[in-house]
């Protein structure tokens, strides 16, 4: 009997499947490589589009363009297509699109639903009228006297029915219909808006489908790299003498510091990972940390308060009427709010497979955008696109970092230094300590509030480096400070007021920075909405006002905007009592037309920890398609704001992050997790996005409701020990 090494996976795999860790034999290495690649339909099977093909045996394969990292994007698509086909929901499967330049498969900004709705609707309507056509031709009858069942077309004057699949030939021959074929009435919905179990967690659970992580290939090295700690630095000199020495070593590699992307670095190439990693561990390297070495987030949080008031470096991001100061019988409020970098730490580590040979370059990645890697790789190495072949495998989390490409290109690097393919996998301190971050600043607010205690005027000023700037130079045209033109949208901090102020003016202070920064869940709006809605509530407590109706009457004829406010607070049993010690907050976000308002619960304890207890939130999305998978998204981006209130912090020292892991960059723990009830809003609106907007309404929430427990005022994130002294004074 021959031996073969298994990996826990692997074991996992079995065991969950059979029920007995020994009743199956173990997959090949490259059983387990050929199930990276997303399946295709089988042979025969009708394709219409882009988006779908049906199957002799009625398999209706659906194709996902769009990166599954735990969000349930893999169910939601093909949910969409098959409600207007008319699928039998048991009959579906799911494949990933190739990376080929015909499909829009960047994943991100909680755009997924929003933009693919219509055309994903489209095309399985479109697919059903020529099913219906084949019917048609193949009885001899009107196609307007057939209708659909679940994965049959009907004649029911005739009492004929046929299966998708035994149509399936004969609608292959039909003309596509001219233009767009109507669309179902969505109060005739059967999938779309109901709670239907995700496709990929079975797979999940038994652990049969492929993270990048565990990708295999057939003689593939695992590369471990050690990275220059300082941002812009370089390598002096590495002695490799002892790494090479490691048993299983096999190459080590220096590579140069990419712009913008990647540090220098010196990898080491072995056999396999725990060899890599001893293998790096035992380089002696020096590295120059040029002219970033004395760079660190105090100074440069200390230089954004002394350019908070530099009016003439401000550059105009909104503006409406006349901002003014304080008249006769009204009231100026002031504070600045400050956020830290923040670090994405995936529970997946960054990992890229890749394999560069003369006939082309093909790459298995987690990835956000394989397009763009796709693009990249081509244009670095100056190859074909079509030269350049990126399998998606699932996300283990994604949250902006893995729109990124630096960790493809390293891998590619890889594979061309050494002849061979070449898995690259992070270490934890690694993601950490060489990462994109969320970008940190400060931001200076006021408001002029009448004698009446509604705000009249309204000024937001945000200090420190630009996301835009950093993630399209190309687009900069020189106004802002440096920002880069978007015709009115922009990915800074510092956007006009939700409500209605008839009087307003946003800037922003251009600081630039030598951290690398990145789009974060949520983006700019996770500073945008601690800042704004934290601040509207020092508004309402100096107008004397409740906290709730304040925000309806500023929303004027918003009406669905007043209904989910008016539905968290309801839920939450907003002004009922509470314990002693215990604070209420409120706080309200439009998402880019996602409606979210939240109810935060939390106590302050003696010793100033803070514990929160509930949060209700009232969430409007528009045409639900998956509404469990909405509530899980809510959930998750709750607690993942509640990790960046508490704790969350990356701090510089001398050019280098000086966290490393979850031991000091700290996420919550399951016993930290408040009780969270999401209400979600059904209607026929068109569907916006759900992963990110769970996050922008937390912070301010949670810091009103400490307000509410202590009178005490946070303005500056982490919270962190700030009310371990609950002596202090208030405000």
């Amino acid at each position: 009997m021959s031996k073969q090494t298994i990996s826990r996976r692997q074991f996992v795999a079995v065991a969950g499947a059979t029920g007995a860790a020994l009743a199956l034999g173990f997959d090949t290495l490259e059983a387990l490589t050929a199930k990276v690649a997303p399946g295709r339909p089988a042979p025969g099977g009708w394709t219409p589009n882009l988006w779908l093909t049906v199957e002799p045996d009625g398999t209706v394969t659906i194709v996902s363009a769009k990166s599954e990292m735990g969000q349930g994007v893999w169910t939601a698509m093909p949910m969409i297509v098959a409600e207007e086909l008319d699928a039998d929901w048991s009959t579906v499967r799911v494949v990933r699109t190739p990376t080929n330049g015909k499909y829009r498969t960047g994943t991100g900004g909680s755009t997924s639903t929003r933009t693919s709705f219509t055309p994903l609707r489209q095309a399985g309507a479109t697919a059903r009228a020529m099913l219906v056509a084949a019917a048609a031709a193949r009885w001899g009858v009107p196609a307007a006297q057939c209708t659909t069942e679940p994965g049959v077309v009907v004649h029911a004057a005739s009492n004929r029915r046929a299966t998708y699949g035994e149509l399936a030939a004969l609608a292959a021959q039909q003309p596509v219909p001219a233009g767009e074929v109507p669309l179902k009435d969505p109060s005739r919905f059967r999938i779309v808006g109901r709670s239907t179990p995700r496709l990929d967690i079975p797979d999940k659970v038994h652990a049969r489908p492929m993270f990048g992580i565990d990708v295999r290939v057939p003689n593939m090295l695992v590369a471990s790299v050690a990275r220059c700690p300082v941002f812009g630095g370089s390598l002096r000199s590495v002695d490799d003498a002892k790494a090479r020495a490691v048993t299983g070593v096999r190459q080590v590699v220096k590579l140069d510091a990419i712009e913008r992307s990647l540090p220098a670095r010196v990898a080491v190439l072995a056999d396999d990972t725990w060899a890599a990693m001893k293998g790096r561990d035992a380089l002696v390297v020096s590295w120059d940390p040029g002219p970033s070495g004395s760079y660190s987030t105090a100074a440069a949080n200390a230089g954004y308060h002394g350019r908070v008031n530099d009016d003439g470096a401000a550059g105009l991001t909104a503006s409406q009427g006349t901002v003014r100061a304080a008249g006769a019988g009204e009231t100026l409020v002031e504070a600045i709010y400050e956020y830290p970098l923040l670090a994405h730490a995936p529970m997946e580590p960054m990992n890229c497979t890749a394999d560069v040979r003369t006939d082309g370059i093909e790459i298995w990645a987690p990835s956000q955008s394989p397009d763009s890697i796709r693009t990249e790789v081509a244009q670095r190495f100056r190859v074909s696109p079509d030269a350049v072949t990126v399998h998606c495998t699932f996300l283990g989390g994604g949250f902006g970092r893995r729109s990124q490409t630096d960790f493809a290109i390293e891998a590619v690097e890889l594979s061309k230094a050494a002849g061979r393919p070449v898995q690259v996998i992070w270490s934890r301190e690694e993601d950490i300590r060489n990462g994109f971050y969320r970008v940190d600043g400060i931001q200076r607010m006021r408001a002029v509030l009448d004698a009446g205690g509604r705000i009249v005027s309204w000024e937001d000023r945000a200090v420190g480096p630009s996301l835009e700037a950093y993630a399209f130079p190309q687009r900069d045209n020189g106004e802002g400070g440096g920002r880069g033109g978007m015709g009115g949208r922009h990915f800074d901090a510092a956007r006009p007021p939700q409500y209605d102020i008839p009087n307003y003016r946003v800037d922003m202070v251009f600081v630039p920075s030598p951290v690398p920064i990145w789009f974060w869940r949520s983006v700019a709006n996770s500073q945008d909405g601690y800042c704004n809605e934290a601040f509207l509530d020092e508004c309402v407590r100096a107008a004397g006002k409740d906290p709730v109706q304040y925000r309806l009457d500023m929303l004027g004829g918003n009406r669905r905007a007043q209904a989910v406010i008016r539905l968290a607070a309801d839920k939450a049993g907003w002004g009922s009592p509470l314990p002693k010690g215990h604070g209420r907050g409120f706080a309200y976000y439009d998402y880019d037309g996602t409606l979210v308002a939240q109810v935060v619960e939390a106590q302050v304890g003696a010793d100033g920890k803070v514990k929160v207890s509930r949060v209700v939130c009232g969430f409007d999305c528009g045409q639900l398609v998956n509404p469990d998978t909405v509530v899980a998204q809510v959930e998750g981006a709750i607690g993942w704001a509640l990790s960046a209130a508490l704790y969350g912090e990356i701090t510089v020292v001398n050019g280098a992050v000086q966290q490393s892991n979850f031991t000091d960059y700290k996420v919550v723990r399951m016993n930290e997790m408040p009780k969270v009830e999401v209400h979600l809003v059904e209607n026929h609106e068109a569907p916006t996005g759900v992963g990110e907007p769970g996050v922008p309404a937390f912070a301010p929430a949670l810091l009103a409701a400490i307000h509410d427990a202590t009178g005490k005022r946070i303005r500056r994130l982490p919270i962190g020990e700030q009310l371990k002294d609950r002596a202090a004074a208030s405000e």
